[in-house]
């Protein structure tokens, strides 16, 4: 991504999740800039979907076994690493609980998939043109051609997380998490989070 295109990344973030800014008392879209750098430093490729030049949409996936894009990596965390210590986020600790809270990923699982699907996000106003589903398929068409065998993808109910299944992925985890994302399930304290998986292999 270039400047540009990571700026409308960032305001799509910031409209879409609260990222704990409203945990951390943060200032500006400090919390989505910090969100945005760690999808950056884990992704193996993201894939953008734009409209008139504007950015509507993108999605991308991690290759645990990956040795490419070392220093980009390396970039991204620094600046992910960088913007933690920003005056902007006024209670640190809490930006972090918030950012563990949803690492809910079980023993059993953290060392299955060969990678995950790391974002998807369209814009609110681009939704129902089935832009999710063309990001989605270019994203395992790539992963196939690394020649991954399955990805990981982690949702909850606040999300449409049947979209999922209806794409071929099936559910392998379910758990309970504390609601971090105001407003969007109203007054609901917990919410319910899932693992799918996408075999991208036929034999596997």
């Amino acid at each position: 991504m270039n400047y540009s295109e990571m700026k409308q990344a960032v305001n799509l973030l910031s409209k879409e999740w609260n990222l704990g800014k409203r945990e951390s008392g943060a200032e500006g879209d400090i919390c989505a800039w910090i969100y945005l750098f760690s999808i950056l430093e884990e992704s193996e490729k993201i894939v953008k979907f734009k409209v008139n030049k504007k950015l509507v949409g993108f999605c991308g996936y991690s290759n645990n076994n990956s040795g490419k894009h070392k220093l980009a990596k390396k970039f991204y965390k620094f600046i992910k690493n960088k913007l933690y210590k920003s005056k902007s986020i006024k209670n640190l600790e809490a930006f972090k609980q918030y950012e563990q809270n949803y690492n809910y990923v079980p023993d059993h699982l953290k060392n299955y998939f060969d990678g995950e699907v790391s974002i998807l996000l369209v814009d609110k106003e681009f939704r129902g043109q089935k832009i999710g589903k063309k990001l989605l398929t270019t994203v395992f068409e790539l992963a196939k051609k690394d020649n991954m065998k399955n990805l990981q993808i982690l949702t909850d109910e606040s999300c449409n997380f049947k979209f999922y299944e209806n794409l071929g992925c099936n559910l392998v985890y379910e758990t309970v998490v504390e609601n971090k994302e105001y407003g969007r399930l109203g007054e609901i304290s917990t919410e319910k989070a899932y693992i799918y998986e996408k075999k991208l292999q036929e034999n596997y």
